[in-house]
């Protein structure tokens, strides 16, 4: 009986060993984490990354300039800016007023090419990416500039202002995109133009 006895005492003994040896090892694996230096904490809106173009710009210059919520209407093209009708003019559209509410679908096209596309190059997708339901056809309740905030409005309106400038000494709007192009890093595939022979 004794004997049975200092066998089970040393089969227990031999299990208790066991379970705490694996407590012990994983005590180790925890405690070598908390050992290891802690990591920086960093916040990704800071980080800086470059984009295709060579400019810089991070995820909270993008939302520095985005409003969650579409902000009251006020016309950012308005028709005493000659903007559409420059545009017209540059497009040979004479039978086109460019001051009708409606304008041609090309026209909102080119507004995110050479406007929008001058933002960081996440503006536009976030802008794009905002509930934002039709109306009717192509007519959509808010306009992109609605929800920029008022920042985003100042940059707006320079660019506006600027694509203005080339179109006033531009011939035609295939001239207007080869001279704005060379004076802002936009992508716009440019057409080719092949002489007659």
């Amino acid at each position: 009986m004794k004997e049975e006895k200092l066998k089970k005492s040393g089969l227990e003994e031999k299990v208790i060993k066991k379970i705490r040896d694996r407590a012990e090892r994983q005590e180790l694996l925890f405690e070598t984490e908390s050992l290891l230096p802690k990591k920086e904490e960093i916040n990704k809106e800071l980080e800086k990354f470059q984009l295709r173009n060579g400019r810089t710009t991070s995820i909270r210059e993008i939302k520095h300039v985005i409003r969650d919520l579409a902000r009251e209407y006020q016309p950012m093209f308005p028709n005493s800016k000659p903007f559409f009708s420059l545009i017209y003019k540059l497009n040979g559209w004479d039978g086109l007023n460019p001051n009708d509410f409606i304008k041609p679908p090309i026209c909102a096209i080119w507004i995110k090419q050479f406007i929008y596309g001058r933002f960081d190059r996440e503006v536009l997708p976030n802008l794009l990416a905002k509930e934002n339901p039709l109306i009717t056809g192509y007519i959509k309740k808010y306009k992109l500039f609605q929800f920029l905030n008022d920042e985003g409005l100042v940059y707006l309106e320079k660019y506006i202002n600027d694509m203005i400038e080339v179109m006033k000494i531009s011939k035609d709007w295939d001239d207007f995109e080869i001279k704005y192009t060379k004076l802002y890093p936009i992508s716009v595939q440019l057409k080719l133009k092949l002489k007659n022979r």
